[in-house]
């Protein structure tokens, strides 16, 4: 078995350290691509991706350098409110992943342009019922980020078929 190559039981103890970002425009549209790829192929999600952990990037460092890399933007940790913290169990057999979710401050003036990852598209919030997005991210962008409130969620996820738990919220 290649470097690369993981049985089903190695892929479920792998650990994986991700971000989210849920930006809008000025007009207050959300943000979303349609994945190209797996995890997620075909839906639309928040912008984000995996720590560059023998670096030591931090989750904010992440976040900032997704933004650059997938949006075009320059953000600073003060323009990021984190709003989740995501314990997610082998999620889509990738292995067990700790996603922080941030809600970026700083509004987008433009579209970002299509890119390796998929196209982009602001969607207006009456319009999101109706977005083919993961069960999971359906949950937390509905009852945690497009709330009014700013508080900060600990959630856990055990797997597809089962609820989403909130452990702890402050705020």
């Amino acid at each position: 078995m290649s470097a690369t190559q993981f049985s089903s039981k190695e892929h479920a103890s792998r650990f994986r350290i991700g971000t989210l970002l849920y930006f809008s425009d000025e007009a207050d549209r959300l943000l979303l691509i349609r994945r190209k790829r797996p995890p997620n192929l075909g839906l639309w999600c928040a912008v984000g991706g995996k720590l560059e952990m023998p670096t030591g990037e931090s989750p904010y460092e992440c976040a900032i350098r997704e933004a650059a890399e997938e949006v075009g933007v320059s953000l600073r940790a003060s323009d990021l409110g984190l709003r989740c913290l995501l314990s997610e169990k082998d999620y889509e057999e990738t292995g067990h992943w700790l996603m922080f979710v941030y809600q970026v401050r700083v509004p987008l003036r433009a579209l970002p342009p299509r890119m390796e990852e998929g196209e982009f598209r602001f969607f207006d919030r009456t319009e999101l019922e109706g977005v083919e997005m993961p069960a999971l991210d359906r949950q937390i962008l509905f009852g945690r980020i497009l709330t009014d409130d700013e508080s900060l969620h600990f959630l856990r996820s055990d797997g597809d078929a089962l609820p989403l738990v909130e452990e702890s919220r402050i705020g």
